[in-house]
């Protein structure tokens, strides 16, 4: 088995050599584990969309198949595509778009009122709310950098995601690597057969005291 591992913020590089962005999240199939995509933050000077025209607080990040991925190292992630191709063949992670703010009581002056003033978006004709539509498929979840892992019983967090390992063959997630402690951080693999479920990006685990103690420690390939 050829394993291999995905370092989330990694930069992610084209084959001609330009930086694209960082890789912001990882996406994978919730019952089989299997990875189908990554998702490359773009920044928002990479985005197409002018800043003045809402560019500041909307989502810079695309989203590409899993077979793209050519070589991995330790700073970097290396696709087959061209810049020229990933700006024309990546799709938007998530479809952002506004609808104007409920009044509960139109003509009248009373809390949604005031809740409308307080969403306004400055520049824009009246008060609206974001709405957002991912490019998720049903059968598939996301788990951004630095995912919160959560473990059911006691529910108490163990740490953040760091990394994702997988099977290059079958490209199914055998293990998350996570960062554990406070002051004095290690990087722990925890066995993909704990996951549970995620959740708004949360990742829920079953693990007891003793397997948590004895998680063993990652270290990167030179």
């Amino acid at each position: 088995m050829n394993v291999e591992d995905l370092r989330l913020d990694a930069d992610v590089v084209s084959s001609d050599g330009h930086k694209l962005g960082t890789l912001s999240r990882f996406v994978f199939h919730k019952d089989t584990l299997m990875l189908t995509h990554i998702v490359v933050d773009t920044g928002i000077f990479r985005r197409e969309e002018a800043l003045w025209k809402g560019g500041w607080g909307m989502s810079n990040d695309r989203m590409l198949p899993i077979g793209v991925i050519d070589r991995e190292d330790s700073d970097k992630i290396h696709i087959s595509m061209t810049a020229e191709e990933f700006r024309d063949l990546s799709v938007d992670f998530a479809e952002e778009y506004f609808t104007r703010a409920p009044d509960v009581k139109p003509g009248w002056l009373d809390a949604s009122d005031l809740a409308r003033l307080a969403m306004s978006i400055p520049g824009e004709p009246g008060p609206y709310l974001m709405q957002q539509k991912t490019a998720l498929a049903p059968d598939e979840v996301d788990v951004p950098a630095g995912a919160a892992v959560w473990r059911l019983r006691p529910h108490q967090k163990i740490g953040e995601v760091e990394r994702v390992i997988y099977d290059e063959a079958t490209r199914k997630i055998t293990g998350l690597v996570i960062r554990r402690g406070f002051l004095f951080t290690k990087e722990r693999i925890l066995p993909a057969s704990c996951i549970v479920e995620v959740v708004a990006g949360v990742v829920r685990v079953e693990v007891d005291d003793a397997h948590l103690d004895a998680l063993i420690e990652f270290h990167a390939a030179d």
